[in-house]
């Protein structure tokens, strides 16, 4: 299963319907969004672009206001948040999800050897490693806003592997 990865959107719509475009090329089944969405219609944008038929879930990161309310408004649009972390089983795969905003939880999360994959954001850095039996994936930041890239990651659960994307 090919699996999108986004992160740090930041509300940028043109680079999330881009990623959206680069899913839907891939053939992607399901997208990941490890946060700092910021404001509901980031979701909504992404739901729209992607289409029906792609599961899209994500978790909260250190930018986004009205928690409960994004929630819901996000779930309105068919996009599941799973709150400040979460797991996503995908393929057979053991997904930890969480936004990054504290190194020792994205470290114990990685070394926790729960997890198949381990998705992070929040430093805006790409970060594809293995520690362990464990893939660590950090997407990059798909706004550009600090890079000045726009980076998305595709991740196959057959062969445990991910590829950082420019979009």
């Amino acid at each position: 299963m090919l699996v999108g990865v986004v992160s740090d959107s930041h509300d940028n719509v043109d680079a999330i319907r881009r990623a959206a475009r680069l899913f839907k090329d891939r053939g992607v089944e399901l997208v990941i969004h490890a946060g700092d969405w910021v404001a509901p219609f980031s979701a909504k944008a992404l739901r729209e672009a992607l289409g029906d038929g792609v599961r899209v879930v994500g978790v909260w990161g250190n930018n986004e206001g009205e928690l409960l309310y994004f929630q819901k408004v996000a779930s309105q649009f068919g996009v599941e948040i799973l709150g400040y972390a979460g797991v996503v089983e995908a393929d057979g795969r053991r997904i930890g999800v969480y936004h990054g905003t504290s190194d020792l939880l994205t470290e114990a999360m990685i070394r926790s050897g729960m997890f198949d994959v381990v998705v992070y954001g929040h430093t805006h850095r790409v970060d594809v490693r293995r520690v362990g039996r464990t893939l660590v994936v950090n997407p990059g930041e798909l706004c550009g806003y600090l890079t000045g890239r726009r980076t998305a990651a595709v991740l196959d659960t057959a062969g445990l592997e991910a590829e950082v994307v420019d979009v």
